[in-house]
């Protein structure tokens, strides 16, 4: 069995080396694994509901009315809430408030 002796300085290189080796090798497999699912489309899949419409449609005319501040905050979360889930433009067309 041969034994090498080697310094402390050669060490240190063996392993900086290693760990770059490693590194290398963990950077080349996300880009292939990235490339693939941009490939497949993966990434770009959003689920948009559909639309559903109802017999009463009203005219882009047509004002809504907001009586007091708890109802445009109410109307503001849920129209930024909606336009983050589709990731489109939003318009609020018609605002009814439940009792």
């Amino acid at each position: 069995m041969l034994l090498t002796k080697i310094g402390l300085s050669e060490a240190a290189i063996y392993s900086l080396v290693a760990v770059v080796m490693v590194f290398v090798v963990l950077l080349i497999l996300i880009g292939v694994t990235y490339l693939i699912f941009k490939w497949l489309n993966l990434f770009d899949r959003v689920k948009t509901p559909k639309c559903i419409k109802t017999k009463e449609t009203k005219k882009a005319d047509d004002k809504v009315s907001i009586s007091d501040e708890d109802m445009m905050v109410a109307v503001l979360v849920a129209s930024i809430d909606y336009r983050n889930e589709i990731k489109k433009d939003v318009k609020v067309v018609s605002v009814k408030e439940i009792k």
